[in-house]
């Protein structure tokens, strides 16, 4: 659900019946118009035939009136149906409100019948005598009463039903973006990885260290594989625990640093807040949380505190920013390129001084929209990217499980 969606409609704006079609489409989910014009006479003949009692031998003239005495009657009840609709939209938004907000507009209903019938029934008569002809208020209290909320109700599930369906056509749209947009990222990011010279460099610098180690040409030879192999492995996925993100980073570092070797560095930190978190935690996981990396499952990972570990966040989005760090400074003997990796409570930053091969280049790298895009579609948290003469930095969200839930859950229902 976009925040837009969560906006309370103005006091004023409320009590206005007679919205805009942009107003409408925002707050019933569709244009009203059309459904009026054929609801209203439809309804207004149903309510004439529950309510003549199947008489059939009502003169001509009457049963007009009576007809038109009954459009007035459902106009106004459509209205002020759809104005507790609008109303209660904008006091209850959330899916989790569906159900109280369902019960409140009919009960807001139930009340406008009574109030209705107990103020107008005599009133109509006394104004249009003709009416007692036909029977007009020989009804039984109970029955005007039933039969007319019964009506009520049909109006408000047909408001309720497309406002359903509208968001659930617009949760199945905000899906399929998202999904083509990390299909564009993944494919983009392999054809990027399959670009020749990317092949040609990395099988290079494989030629280069079969002689010198066997050992380290094997394991070059595995990353290489892991990395190609994990694009293919999360071209589906939204999101992927924070652990495995950095993994697979680790491996694409690996294959950089031994093309590089010390003329490319990478160093991780943690935050002030997270390693003040880590002081308070390490009673309970038993190790201090130092900036350094450790041996695991022949990777240096970073030690990543045991209460970010299930965090989540957008699939490559951190070797993306490596990569273009990589792809748009110079690295070289004179010109080191020393990228900073921070984990925080809440985000991953990746920075680096600017030594851009291209003076002209304004931008590092086409991703950043990318990412901005994929982010605003499963999150509120902005992607934040500064730029300063000297330096630049890229700020990714982090997110906990259960708020992925609850964001994925907002996004379905609207």
């Amino acid at each position: 659900m976009n925040k837009s969606d969560l906006e309370v409609l103005h006091p004023n704006k409320n009590m206005n019946l007679f919205l805009t079609k942009a107003e409408r489409i925002k707050y019933l989910g569709f244009d009203d118009r059309i459904a009026a014009l054929i609801g209203i006479p439809l309804v207004s003949f149903m309510a004439f035939l529950l309510f003549s009692s199947g008489k059939t031998d009502i003169p001509v003239h009457l049963s007009f009136v009576c007809f038109w005495v009954g459009t007035g009657y459902t106009v106004f009840y459509w209205l002020i149906n759809r104005f507790w609709v609008i109303r209660l939209r904008s006091w209850l938004p959330g899916e989790k409100d569906t159900t109280k907000r369902i019960l409140l507009i009919a009960g807001f209903a139930f009340f406008s019948v009574i109030l209705l019938e107990l103020g107008t029934s005599d009133l109509i008569l006394k104004c249009i005598p003709m009416l007692a002809q036909v029977g007009w208020g020989e009804q039984e209290f109970v029955f005007k009463i039933s039969t007319t909320y019964t009506l009520c109700l049909m109006v408000l599930a047909m408001y309720e039903s497309a406002w359903f369906f509208t968001k659930l056509r617009k949760s199945q749209l905000q899906q399929e973006q998202l999904a083509k947009e990390n299909m564009q990222t993944q494919l983009a990011v392999l054809k990027q990885q399959m670009n020749p010279h990317f092949l040609f460099n990395s099988l290079n610098t494989l030629v280069n260290v079969i002689p010198e180690d066997s050992k380290k040409a094997t394991l070059f030879t595995q990353r290489l594989a892991a990395v190609y192999r994990r694009i293919l492995e999360y071209r589906h996925k939204e999101m992927i625990p924070l652990v495995e993100e950095l993994t697979a980073l680790q491996d694409y570092i690996f294959l950089m640093q031994t093309r590089f070797e010390d003329k490319l560095i990478v160093k991780w930190h943690l935050s002030e807040e997270t390693m003040k978190q880590v002081m308070l935690q390490q009673a309970q996981w038993g190790a201090l949380a130092q900036v350094q990396c450790k041996e695991e499952e022949s990777r240096d990972l970073p030690i990543i505190p045991p209460h970010l570990t299930h965090h989540l966040i957008v699939p490559l989005s951190v070797q993306l920013l490596v990569e273009n760090a990589v792809k748009h400074n110079t690295v070289s003997n004179e010109h080191p390129l020393q990228i900073d990796i921070t984990l925080g409570e809440d985000r991953v930053t990746v920075s680096n001084k600017l030594n851009l091969r291209n003076r002209k280049m304004s931008s590092t790298g086409w991703g950043h929209d990318n990412l901005k895009s994929r982010y605003s579609s499963i999150s509120f948290r902005p992607v934040v990217i500064r730029k300063t003469k000297d330096n630049y930095s890229v700020s990714l969200p982090i997110l906990p499980p259960a708020e992925v839930r609850e964001l994925a859950e907002e996004r379905r229902t609207g």
